[in-house]
């Protein structure tokens, strides 16, 4: 029997929704709150006026980049290439036959992806190049020299934070260390333990360089709110002032950001979908850690480390649930890239030998071990 080359399923819901996701593009955003728009009005503001904001120069470089693009002028059609940049995300992060091997959460993935991606992503914004380091990333990931690899995903979130997020600088240093931690172990234990370690770490430096305990950050923010109240602000519990109570605060936030018990508590269908989104994202994370993937496979290990970068870094600074999931938005095509696939069908089986990481079937001992074993059984063999 040949392989089957018809569409599938999944295949089918992916070419419709992303189809249906860039034609909405630019009329979605007519539609939004005015709480879903303030970076599109700010970098407005900072196109049409060079003087607007002046102590916050990311917007400048933004708008000056909007304008290298020629899309200053544009918004709708700013918005329908940043769906567009998503969509080729999404197959950068699964390749077009794998879809139907997705199944059921690699289709509400999808969803997720398509409909936050039309809140958040859809209009001028900072998460535009969010996704563009996640898009340099899936490209990056496609090579097999690893120092070529490292070199330029810490790069590129190294010069985002430069540029236009400072705290990036910070989640490009913990991405290596990361790395290579989880090629090293997957013992739930031991991620902990180092989590532990990392926020103690931080703490100090925190204090040494910034004068702040962490979350300071997020509690000064917070505190310039009072006139707006928000629904789902991330607070830092209070057990005292000491060091050791900040980093348990921070550990305790962290769980909270991992598992959105408060966003569960209120009750609504629309934060509890944002709760559960939350909370599943995690989960194929935590899959690919603890499962063993990270350590086999560099590429899902370096996929996880930024994921976990980053989250690390949004657990001290985040202010809310809301800037969090927006946040998190343009990395969902690497969500999706680590989620489990299932087994294809036999006669796909040249599809899938090919598998979804490279790496599964590079040579793990090509070196003289390897082939001096093979030689030795084939001459045992023919003995």
């Amino acid at each position: 029997m040949t392989p089957r080359t018809f569409p599938g399923p999944v295949q089918f819901l992916f070419i419709g929704l992303c189809g249906i996701a860039v034609f909405l593009s630019p009329i979605v955003r007519s539609l939004l709150p005015d709480r879903f728009l303030l970076d599109d009005q700010h970098l407005q503001n900072a196109i049409e006026d060079p003087g607007f904001a002046s102590e916050d120069g990311s917007f400048h470089v933004l708008a000056q980049f909007y304008q290298a693009l020629g899309l200053e002028s544009s918004p709708l059609v700013a918005a329908t290439v940043s769906m567009l940049v998503l969509v080729i995300c999404l197959l950068l992060a699964l390749d077009f036959g794998q879809w139907d091997r997705a199944g059921a959460l690699g289709s509400c993935l999808l969803v997720l992806s398509l409909v936050l991606g039309l809140a958040y992503l859809a209009q001028f914004t900072k998460e535009f190049v969010s996704l563009l380091v996640v898009l340099v990333l899936l490209l990056t990931l496609r090579w097999k020299n690893e120092f070529a690899r490292a070199l330029i995903i810490i790069g590129v979130c190294l010069t985002y934070g430069l540029l236009v997020r400072p705290y990036w600088t910070l989640v490009a240093a913990l991405i290596p260390v990361v790395y290579l931690i989880l090629r090293r172990f997957r013992h739930v234990l031991v991620i902990v333990l180092a989590i532990v370690v990392a926020y103690i770490v931080l703490a100090i430096a925190f204090q040494v360089f910034r004068g702040e305990a962490l979350g300071a950050t997020r509690e000064w923010v917070n505190s310039g709110r009072a006139d707006s109240p928000v629904a789902t602000l991330i607070s830092n519990p209070d057990f005292g002032t000491s060091p050791v109570a900040g980093v348990l605060a921070i550990l305790v936030v962290a769980g909270f950001m991992l598992v959105p018990i408060p966003l569960f508590a209120m009750g609504s269908v629309y934060y509890l979908a944002a709760a559960l989104a939350i909370t599943v994202l995690w989960t194929v994370v935590a899959v690919a850690i603890f499962s063993g993937r990270a350590m086999r496979e560099p590429r899902t290990a370096w996929m996880a480390s930024v994921l976990l970068s980053l989250f690390l870094v949004l657990v001290i600074f985040e202010p809310d649930y809301g800037s969090y999931l927006k946040h998190l938005t343009p990395f969902l095509p690497v969500f999706v890239a680590l989620i489990p696939l299932s087994r294809s069908e036999p006669g796909r089986a040249g599809d899938a030998n090919k598998g979804r990481n490279h790496e599964l079937h590079e040579p793990q001992n090509s070196g003289l071990c390897g082939t001096s074993s093979a030689r030795g059984l084939e001459k045992r063999t023919t003995r």
